[in-house]
């Protein structure tokens, strides 16, 4: 007669299942851990706070679309002038060039102004909005800087978006 074993799991199996879970686990508290001190830092909820989203898509959106010169230092015939409260943005389309104006000089308050050939054409208005400001990568000083971080602070002072984006490379 052939014995055949029992049926259930050896030690071994058990062993290694739950060093799977161990790991699996300690891999949850740390990811965890880390997204509540994110928490802490970024105290913004996007959710709750849909405005500081879209102001921050749109102008992720005109900084990718940007062409030469991308950041241009002010706007002739306007009294708008690039600084780290305004964002100048160039764009070309088909229908041809505009400039984006991105003031952040109002308090809880974003507006996003399109200007073709120095005329105003459109605006939009972003309320209740933490405070904004924008760095030119490298600096303010350059010509047509590469990059801008936008970042903005609640009214504690807590940093609750800090982003450096990259205009897309256009061929």
């Amino acid at each position: 007669m052939v014995k055949t074993r029992d049926a259930g799991f050896t030690l071994l199996e058990v062993v290694v299942v739950v060093a799977l879970f161990g790991v699996f686990l300690w891999i949850i508290v740390v990811l965890t851990n880390d997204m509540r001190t994110w928490e802490k830092k970024m105290p913004v909820n996007l959710m709750s706070h849909p405005m500081v989203s879209a102001v921050v898509s749109r102008v992720r959106k005109d900084v990718e679309d940007a062409q030469e010169p991308r950041f241009p230092k002010q706007i002739p015939g306007t009294d708008w002038t690039r600084s780290d409260k305004v964002l100048l943005v160039t764009i070309f389309t088909d229908a041809g060039t505009y400039t984006v104006v991105w003031d952040f000089t109002k308090p809880n308050e974003v507006t996003r102004l399109t200007y073709i050939a120095n005329q105003e054409q459109s605006r939009w208005t972003a309320h209740a909005t933490p405070l904004f400001s924008v760095a030119y990568q490298p600096d303010i000083d350059a010509d047509d800087p590469l990059a801008i971080e936008i970042r903005a602070n609640d009214e504690k002072g807590k940093l609750a978006v800090d982003q450096v984006i990259f205009p897309r490379t256009h061929g």
